[in-house]
């Protein structure tokens, strides 16, 4: 298995993969170096910490063709896991259900905005159509058990004008995480002019607050750090 890392830190088990079969702009793990791990090593890491919760994700774990064995070994064990996605390989997610705790999924923009997807994945419009109408389905999926969605807030693609089109997405979710843009060097590459955190944090409290008329809790990430809205 192609991994960008493996850690334990911070409470949970960190399984960070590497490959995407997108090439968003913005996005780091593309450009990082990776190293082959087995299935095994990486239960034997697992076994070998006290930490109970793992947290698969890095660039896309689902493109691993070894993923569901090693979900189904690390659910063996006794361990938590949570498993994040693009959403793009929804009978895998379907497999993995009845092993992983939760699901994180992310939305990038009003699903009904084509040109902006493309735009965020540097996909064709063709293949952003299909990722379009394989997110929903992996919605459809993830909500049966507990799901974050996330939100990279880029002011251009996600406002307080074009919140109101990603709301009925969010529907069923547990909870919302919003990111601010660019406060992490480690998530995010310069992009659409942006080298600074981004929008500000009054802004993102906006967007949490909307966010909250369809899930009952919202995570802001940025860099004041991280707070929790609730109803």
């Amino acid at each position: 298995m192609r991994l960008i890392d493996l850690s334990d830190a911070k409470g949970q088990i960190r399984v960070e993969f590497a490959g995407c079969n997108m090439r968003c702009p913005y996005c780091v793990h593309i450009h990082q170096p990776m190293k082959e791990w087995s299935v095994e090593d990486i239960v034997d890491f697992a076994k070998k910490s006290t930490t109970e919760n793992v947290y698969l994700g890095g660039a896309e774990p689902t493109l691993q063709k070894d993923i569901l064995q090693l979900i189904e070994q690390l659910n063996d064990t006794g361990k938590k896991i949570i498993l994040k996605s693009n959403g793009m390989k929804p009978d895998v997610l379907e497999s993995a259900l009845p092993f992983v705790e939760g699901s994180v999924l992310e939305i990038k923009a009003p699903l009904d905005d084509i040109q902006a997807i493309m735009e965020l994945t540097g996909m064709s419009g063709e293949r952003t159509q299909k990722y379009v109408d394989l997110l929903h389905r992996s919605l459809e999926i993830t909500r049966q058990k507990w799901l974050r969605i996330w939100i990279r807030v880029i002011p251009e693609y996600v406002n307080t004008d074009t919140m109101p089109r990603i709301l009925p997405e969010l529907e069923g979710a547990s909870e919302v995480m919003l990111y601010q843009f660019m406060s992490n060097p480690e998530f995010d590459l310069p992009f659409k002019g942006h080298e600074e955190p981004t929008p500000s944090w009054g802004d993102l409290k906006e967007l949490g607050r909307m966010v909250l008329q369809k899930v009952p809790q919202v995570r802001l990430v940025g860099d004041r750090g991280k707070m929790v809205l609730k109803r």
